[in-house]
């Protein structure tokens, strides 16, 4: 990680605005996946090799955008919701004329490597495409939902929940490779990958005793794969075609399952429920519990 503790690439946009991002998620391990927003009047041209390549969501504003590339200049106003993807190899310069409201992902080549190569089987087939403001209904709908995750935690927390940051990390790269790869991704191959076994039921109970032992602390994707023998990859597919959800949303349920349990028994106060059950602060229990139960945590307790 840079000095800031923002990440190396955030840091090269925030010299050359002279900004700080609104908020910024530092990657978890060296390989991982890291985000900052972005409130900027405009971006002076950045261009050159990058630590890591961008994937950048327009939020707000509807100023010009500009990439020059080999000798040609594309300019366009990307709307709200479109995607455009800045790769590491600094082959483009990007510009952007008035102020704009963005937030970017960062992804390490690596890291796109290994899931091209480990995980789908696409040794040197790798590279994601540079698209520019283009309109994915997937990606839309994943940035909505990271926004969401990360507006709720504490504002000086530069972490995030891992296992939604291994597991979102883990299927963008997926949707990244299979539909904005160079070259593309076999379609045989994709649903021969998609097709897992469930998880055997004696792996299944390990990975949910794990799960009851550790709902008040962190949980990755990666200890719950290593319980059970399996890459990351396979484990994910496994276990959502075992329960009909991924990692994430059954830990999710289990957490308000049990504060759900504790509002009903006591008096425990909700800001402690909430670290019990592994919510991250009050208000992000609350949102969860509330979107879960149509009532908040204060409201549940005094109808049970």
């Amino acid at each position: 990680m840079g000095a800031l503790g923002w990440g190396p690439t955030a840091e090269i946009v925030a010299r050359a605005t002279g900004v700080r991002p609104v908020w910024s998620i530092e990657a978890s391990t060296a390989l991982g996946l890291s985000a900052a927003r972005w409130q900027l009047d405009s971006l002076p041209p950045i261009g050159g090799t990058l630590p890591l390549g961008i994937l950048v969501y327009r939020a707000a504003g509807s100023s010009w955008a500009t990439k020059a590339i080999d000798g040609r200049v594309i300019r366009r106003r990307p709307r709200v919701g479109s995607v455009s993807f800045v790769p590491s190899n600094g082959r483009a310069t990007w510009t952007v004329d008035g102020p704009f409201d963005a937030v970017h992902v960062y992804l390490h080549p690596t890291t796109v490597e290994r899931v091209a190569e480990r995980q789908l089987d696409l040794a040197g087939a790798s590279e994601i495409d540079d698209f520019f403001a283009i309109e994915d209904p997937w990606l839309t709908g994943y940035f909505r939902m990271l926004i969401t995750e990360l507006e709720l935690r504490n504002p000086l927390d530069r972490r995030a929940d891992p296992l939604l940051i291994d597991e979102s990390e883990h299927l963008l790269v997926r949707h990244l490779l299979r539909w904005h790869g160079r070259g593309g991704v076999p379609e045989p191959r994709l649903l021969s990958q998609a097709r897992a076994n469930p998880l055997r039921p004696a792996l299944m109970r390990r990975a949910e005793e794990y799960i009851q032992a550790n709902l008040g602390g962190e949980i990755s994707l990666a200890s719950l794969a290593r319980l059970s023998c399996m890459s990351v990859d396979h484990f994910l597919r496994s276990f959502r075609a075992a329960c009909g959800l991924t990692p994430y949303q059954h830990v999710l349920e289990q957490r308000l399952r049990k504060a759900s349990g504790l509002l009903r028994a006591g008096n425990t106060p909700i800001a402690e429920i909430a670290v019990q059950c592994g919510f991250r602060n009050p208000s992000h229990f609350s949102v969860k519990f509330h979107a879960r139960f149509g009532v908040s945590p204060s409201q549940f307790r005094r109808a049970a």
